[in-house]
């Protein structure tokens, strides 16, 4: 399963049997990089986490004014020159709130700058040219899987929301919530559509806001199209548990995320549910029947990533021993 984040493409690409493509793009900084993107008849799954994803750079890396979207952008447009007219498009993990900014310009959004100071183009941007864009994919469908349903600004959004957890100081987050509500009136001014409400537009730091407006993408919960993908309402009729997870289950998780939408799938059916997470907030373990840590068996968070998979093997156990005592009280 997947819900628009890391890895979800491949996710995408099992059912769709589509083929992978190798390119060249860059990551959140600038440096180059290869990706893989995926493929089926005219239809293009490209991955924003693949090309700038945070998982791509060190902690000590983070640099939100500076982080961007195009290596994304590179990747879109690779699909487009090589012909490609539907673009399955998942966008969480990103390392930046750059409103995808940098994503548009690698495929063709003119954006006028005060300076160069940036790589983030929000914080110094002036002015945007969209005709040529708008007119280069007037004949492109784009469907955009979004990560969590955030609107773009104030407390639930793309700043306040998820800036801190790619590096934005107190004053950085007040900074790009004023620099992404200047590019929604901004583009609310060049495509009169009312976008400060917009359901998923704080999505990867905006980029979901953006496309949505000026590509007329399509906007939809990564996790509803992947659990209608893989028909798992279907499936639920025969199990008696369903198992999920997620590298950190906090309130994030409940917003979209694909933890959250597999425990009110199983609610609605009746179905036990069990997640796995690296940790959590144990505000949210009434969501689940039961949640497994792997802090509950490593000795530090570095020590549950570096030895996840035998911690896994030990949760795994757990977790049969709990669903049979389930099957067969004492």
């Amino acid at each position: 399963m997947g819900d628009g984040g890391d890895g979800t493409a491949a996710v995408l690409a099992y059912y769709y049997k589509a083929r992978p493509i190798e390119t060249v793009t860059c990551d959140a900084l600038g440096r180059t990089r290869k990706a893989i993107y995926y493929v089926d008849g005219d239809t293009a799954i490209i991955e924003l986490a693949e090309s700038c994803g945070i998982k791509h750079l060190k902690r000590e890396e983070y640099d939100i004014l500076n982080t961007n979207t195009a290596g994304f952008g590179i990747m879109i447009r690779n699909a487009i020159e090589c012909g490609f007219k539907k673009l399955i498009l998942c966008i969480g993990g990103s390392a930046s709130v750059d409103g995808g900014m940098g994503a548009l310009r690698e495929i063709g959004l003119s954006i006028e700058k005060k300076s160069d100071t940036y790589r983030n183009d929000i914080i110094d941007m002036k002015d945007i040219h969209t005709d040529y864009i708008q007119n280069r994919f007037k004949d492109i469908e784009c469907t955009v899987l979004c990560d969590v349903d955030n609107p773009i600004t104030g407390e639930q959004g793309a700043a306040f929301m998820f800036g801190p957890q790619k590096g934005a100081s107190s004053e950085q987050v007040i900074l790009l919530n004023e620099k992404l509500h200047n590019l929604t009136c901004l583009l609310e001014s060049k495509t009169r559509k009312s976008l400060h409400t917009l359901k998923h537009g704080g999505a990867a730091g905006g980029i979901a806001l953006s496309f949505c407006s000026l590509l007329n993408a399509k906007l939809v919960s990564g996790s509803t199209f992947c659990i209608e993908l893989a028909r798992l309402r279907d499936y639920l009729s025969s199990v008696q548990a369903v198992i999920t997870g997620e590298g950190k289950i906090d309130v994030q998780s409940l917003h979209g995320k694909i933890p959250g939408s597999i425990s009110d799938l199983c609610r609605e059916n009746h179905k036990t549910v069990y997640a796995i997470a690296g940790m959590t907030d144990h505000r949210l373990l009434s969501s689940f029947d039961q949640v497994f840590t792997l802090l509950s068996h490593a000795s530090s968070v570095e020590d549950s990533i570096i030895n996840a998979k035998e911690y896994l093997k030990i949760i795994a156990q757990e977790i049969s021993d709990v669903f049979y005592a389930s099957i067969y009280p004492m």
